[in-house]
């Protein structure tokens, strides 16, 4: 259902997409440097929907750039925490190696320990 919910409002959206670009098909131009004269200067004639689908474009990337970008401190504490928890887990197995080398083994018979015989005076 979830998918089916999903397909439907992406395929409203690309009919949005579609009248808005059939609706803004004229030419527009994009002159580089209005300060010149407008015979000689470098500019693009394109439909005028293919410059705002750019400029969304171009500010979803920009977005994201910032957004990245502004995450770097979590990013940077994750690598942090992620150096000290390996730390722990070697110091982990180095004692527990320590224990399994004190404990005698759950099959082996324990030697009996020897006292030493005090006498009786």
């Amino acid at each position: 259902m979830k998918r089916f919910l999903i397909f439907v409002l992406l395929l409203i959206i690309g009919a949005i997409i579609a009248a808005f670009a059939v609706a803004n098909r004229h030419d527009v131009s994009f002159i580089v440097d209005p300060f010149i004269d407008r015979d000689i200067a470098f500019k693009v004639s394109l439909p005028f929907y293919v410059f705002l689908f750019g400029a969304a474009f171009l500010g979803a990337i920009g977005g994201w750039i910032a957004a990245w970008l502004g995450q770097g401190h979590w990013r940077k504490a994750a690598r942090e925490t992620h150096k000290e928890a390996a730390i722990w887990k070697q110091e982990a197995e180095k004692l527990k190696r320590g224990l399994e080398q004190a404990l005698p083994k759950p099959g082996a018979v324990p030697q009996p320990q020897q006292r030493a015989l005090r006498s009786i005076r």
